[in-house]
């Protein structure tokens, strides 16, 4: 049996014998009774499932959602009052509770030292896992700072390439540091546009003909380009060029993609385009709303779109011409107040949302919208990509900020999705 007990009188009989040996004078108030009988059965666990790891404060994460870590066993009662769950030294959240069965959630407190304790309040003993003292339970992270940026970088539009590289906006305390890139090894940074140019860019992405293209989003109807091999040349990193400014009726353009046709697209309000990025030949076409990002995906452009003060996803199919058709609804956001600044899908179809707000990142999935990992993710999810070196792994770019009370700084997580992402047309 996978059971240890441990002799709760034992340990509270010498904690009173200290009691009695610090007493300062006969009538102390002394409460424990070492001749207390306890009136429970010793709760005894058998299994754990998952056996030896689960991620912290998430449990097990699986394609179509997140489960609970199961304890099962004997004597655990129906009264959650009664039961205490611990992961080392910090409690889990009982979600539900049977006599041989108890559904938790673990706690954020991640790290390889983790035993589980199962205690039952009116019971003598508690139960723990693994049965081996040796043996330990590990609670991992869902998500890690990316390597290479040190605290002075603050690392902002994020895009992958090719061979699963990072490419990053990246700002230093005295300017911008332009757009650099880390190799898929992760031991450095090289510059791939020139530093200390007058601007930020709000998106960058990587293109199918091996550019990195750039917008700057606010009220600049530009988007740039810059040639992504040329630093790696060893010589120095080039300044942007302008793509496109040939935009109609742009009131600053705010994102791109690709199409599985090579072409880019991009948004401003109440319109999306169409880019060669062999021509730089662009076509608008009208769609209402204040559209802030947009994603391709089998066969369809998403867009993110606050339209009449509703917040929603909606998306046109791309017709064999290259043309848009008929836009629909896709989504609608459970809030009006919340705003999508970023999209991904899963290879199974569920779209992933970077939003404004304390939940940091959605998932709409099985018909439904909810938060990704609840109360997990820091506030400030702004961009998001895939690596082709490993597409399990969402890569979130986190500007800093301060929300209901939670504080994050900027930087790039990667975060453990256990299922592949869809990767994005220009990084393969």
């Amino acid at each position: 049996m996978l059971t240890r007990y441990l002799n709760k009188t034992s340990i509270l009989s010498l904690l009173a014998a200290l009691l009695i040996m610090g007493a300062c004078t006969e009538d102390s108030n002394i409460i424990f009774d070492p001749d207390h009988e306890y009136d429970d059965i010793d709760p005894v666990v058998s299994q754990v499932i998952p056996e030896r790891s689960a991620f912290a404060g998430v449990g097990t994460v699986t394609p179509t959602g997140i489960e609970p870590v199961i304890i099962t066993g004997q004597n655990f009662g129906t009264d959650k009052s009664q039961i205490i769950v611990y992961f080392g030294t910090s409690r889990a959240e009982i979600l539900s509770l049977q006599d041989d069965q108890i559904l938790v959630t673990p706690p954020n407190d991640p790290g390889a030292n983790r035993r589980i304790r199962v205690v039952k309040v009116r019971a003598e003993k508690y139960s723990e896992f693994p049965e081996d003292p040796e043996e330990q339970y590990e609670l991992r992270q869902i998500f890690s700072p990316y390597p290479v940026f040190e605290d002075a970088d603050t690392p902002r539009a994020i895009t992958t390439g090719f061979e699963g590289e990072l490419y990053a906006m990246n700002v230093i305390p005295d300017g911008n540091d332009g757009i650099v890139m880390v190799d898929k090894d992760e031991e450095e940074f090289v510059q791939i546009s020139a530093k200390r140019e007058d601007w930020l860019y709000s998106r960058i992405h990587h293109g199918p003909d091996g550019y990195v293209y750039g917008t700057r989003g606010g009220n600049v109807n530009v988007i740039y380009r810059v040639d992504a091999s040329i630093g790696l040349g060893g010589g120095d990193a080039p300044t942007p060029e302008i793509f496109t400014r040939d935009i109609p009726r742009a009131q600053g353009v705010q994102d791109l993609t690709f199409d599985s046709n090579g072409y880019l697209w991009a948004c401003y309000p109440n319109n999306i385009l169409r880019a060669d990025p062999a021509s730089a030949a662009v076509v608008s076409y009208p769609m209402q709303g204040d559209i802030r990002t947009v994603r391709y995906s089998d066969g369809y452009l998403y867009a993110a779109i606050v339209r009449d003060g509703e917040s929603g996803i909606w998306r046109v199919p791309i017709l064999g011409d290259g043309t848009p058709g008929e836009e629909e609804l896709y989504v609608m956001m459970p809030s009006n107040d919340i705003r999508v600044r970023s999209m991904a899908f899963t290879a199974g179809g569920d779209l992933v949302m970077a939003v404004n707000t304390i939940a940091s990142l959605m998932i709409y999935r099985h018909g439904e919208v909810g938060e990704l990992y609840p109360g997990i993710m820091p506030p400030g999810a702004t961009t998001l990509a895939v690596s082709s070196e490993n597409p399990e792994q969402l890569l979130v770019g986190i500007i800093g900020t301060s929300i209901g009370g939670v504080t994050s700084q900027t930087r790039v997580l990667r975060l453990e999705m256990e299922q592949e992402m869809e990767l994005f047309y220009g990084t393969f």
